[in-house]
């Protein structure tokens, strides 16, 4: 009995550390020119878009694989008032910005979801990704 007690808190005591690590946080004020330098990757998405749910695996798949070399964040286009309802819900382990960042790179608006902003090292727009993306594609969108 003690040692079933010792692997379940074992267990609990883990999973809340790799929540902790992995958990997406929310950004409310996110200033882009910290990231000049450095690839930057902007998802778009919702959870009522099924194609956007479909690609989140492969987005932190990702992100968990390149987050040393590579910002990422998401944005979310469903209520901003459940936003950490969402992303739990969705299973983003990402940042997730609070306010809309596609006016930072001169873009007005997206022809739908999901659609993936990649921002260059030199701060400008180097790619529009439209549909669900892979990490394989995702790597090829930043050469790696």
């Amino acid at each position: 009995m003690r040692k079933i007690f010792k692997l379940v808190l074992l267990t609990s005591i883990l999973f809340s550390v790799s929540s902790v690590v992995w958990g997406a946080s929310i950004v409310r004020d996110l200033n882009f020119s910290n990231y000049k330098g450095r690839w930057v990757v902007i998802s778009y998405w919702a959870t009522w878009c099924e194609y956007c749910m479909g690609e989140i695996p492969e987005l932190n798949a990702f992100y968990r694989a390149h987050a040393d070399q590579v910002a990422m964040f998401g944005f979310n286009y469903d209520d901003p008032g459940n936003l950490q309802q969402h992303i739990q819900r969705s299973g983003v382990i990402f940042p997730t910005v609070v306010n809309d960042p596609k006016a930072n790179f001169g873009i007005r608006g997206i022809s739908g979801l999901p659609t993936t902003f990649v921002i260059g090292p030199d701060g400008q727009l180097k790619h529009v990704l439209e549909g669900p993306q892979t990490k394989r594609s995702l790597e090829r969108a930043v050469g790696l």
